[in-house]
């Protein structure tokens, strides 16, 4: 297999994609959020005498809900709209491999924890906190099928 991609994302697929990749965390900040909510405004609403309690709750479940947001979109404003460089990605029988005009990058296919697709992104996840994106609009014709079968032979794929 040599397939090679290249794209440049753009701010919000850069978003789009974080928020993919961190899904899982993503979600459990967010419903954790919403059930301290819930459970400061039933306290609050069962006892109105003591508000320092429900308050605190109140207020620590609305930062667990827009936080995660927050903090993904302030890193988008700080980069600007040229962070992110064309990039061009080759995929071998060896690994993936990343160039920028500036930088050059590869990592053996033992390296990835998990690869996977999801919201229109192949997500090359090195560790809970590393990944590779790269968008689907990326690969052209049976590149993404190819792929996916070369990933699912070396048992590297989920999806």
């Amino acid at each position: 297999m040599h397939i090679t991609v290249q794209y440049s994302l753009t701010p919000d697929e850069a978003l789009r994609g974080t928020r993919a990749f961190k899904r899982l965390w993503y979600g459990l900040s967010v419903g954790s959020g919403a059930l301290m909510v819930l459970m400061g405004y039933t306290t609050l609403q069962a006892s109105p005498d003591g508000r320092g309690l429900p308050l605190v709750m109140l207020i620590n479940g609305l930062l667990f809900l827009v936080l995660p947001e927050a903090v993904l979109r302030w890193a988008r404003l700080r980069r600007g709209a040229q962070a992110y460089p064309p990039m061009a990605v080759t995929l071998d029988d060896e690994g993936l491999t990343l160039r920028t005009e500036s930088s050059e990058g590869g990592l053996p296919w033992t390296a990835f924890a998990e690869i996977q697709r999801h919201s229109g992104f192949w997500i090359f996840r090195i560790s809970r906190s590393q990944a590779v994106l790269v968008p689907e609009r990326a690969f052209e014709g049976t590149a993404a099928s190819e792929l996916a079968a070369f990933l699912r032979e070396r048992k590297l794929f989920r999806g």
